[in-house]
């Protein structure tokens, strides 16, 4: 088909207008564009969705706590992947931040999550984690800006994590791994450091740039990379309001490790190396 429309032009004459109109046709008008690109194009913002939230639902969510607190509530609705449920008592005021997949929640969940925030509840607890494990889908991942960056300047992230996944895992672990970020700014001395860490919405282990040093030996580099792999096998176990990262099927899986106490014994010896780099 051509550039131009074979829909016949409306005639714009009055009378002309008229006569169609005694003859019984309608009169309509039809624009099709002569170039596919004079088409408008969909323009996608740039920035990341915001959250919105139903104000009535929240609500109603603060209602229900304000009948079982002994105080006033105050309810914040956020997208926090992490902490999907916090509270503080604050000058006598309940302050609670709670996801928004509880917004619509079964009526069960809402008022387990009640008694969680007003009385911390141990069964309460459980429910809430059964819930939110079904609805993991619903926690948004950040997008990654930084790559990964597996090689270092003294030890091989990747070359560990592939020795470590044939060796213990039989080669099902597909979680990534990163070096974690230097400081930019001279930080204060810290008195704990954590060496490793895995986010299991990313599946992402990071490991503390500070074992990157010639005096860090492999055994206890790969002793860490080990742990964390763990985390993505044998997830926490929750209970008592609290999510136990290191149930006993962890803590028995990992003396399985060929250096661990070796390693356990190192790091006794060398943390506070490890503190001032």
């Amino acid at each position: 088909m051509g550039g131009r429309s074979v829909v016949p032009l409306l005639n714009t004459n009055r009378a002309g207008a008229a006569r169609m109109a005694r003859a019984g046709h309608v009169a309509a008008a039809i624009r099709i564009p002569e170039r596919v690109r004079a088409q408008l194009r969909l323009v996608l913002p740039s920035a990341s969705p915001r959250l919105f939230v139903h104000e009535g639902a929240r609500q109603a969510l603060e209602r229900k706590l304000r009948g079982a607190a002994p105080g006033p509530v105050i309810l914040s609705i956020t997208d926090n992947r992490h902490s999907i449920i916090t509270h503080r008592l604050q000058k006598g005021i309940l302050h609670a931040r709670v996801h928004h997949m509880f917004l619509n929640a079964p009526a069960h969940v809402v008022e387990a999550l009640v008694r969680y925030i007003t009385r911390g509840d141990r069964e309460a607890s459980a429910i809430l984690g059964d819930y939110i494990d079904a609805n993991g889908f619903r926690l948004v991942r950040r997008r990654r800006n930084a790559p990964l960056v597996t090689r270092g300047k003294h030890h091989d992230l990747l070359s560990l994590f592939e020795d470590i996944n044939e060796r213990y895992f039989d080669g099902t672990v597909n979680a990534l791994i990163t070096w974690g970020k230097r400081p930019t700014t001279k930080a204060k001395r810290r008195k704990t450091i954590k060496l490793g860490s895995y986010s299991g919405v990313d599946r992402l282990i990071r490991v503390h740039p500070a074992l990157d040093q010639k005096w860090v030996p492999r055994y206890f580099v790969a002793y860490i990379v080990y742990h964390e792999m763990l985390h993505h096998v044998i997830p926490g176990s929750r209970g008592l309001g609290r999510v136990n990262l290191h149930p006993p099927e962890f803590r028995e899986r990992e003396k399985a490790f060929r250096h661990f106490d070796r390693s356990i014994d190192w790091e006794k010896r060398h943390v506070g190396r490890l503190l001032r780099t």
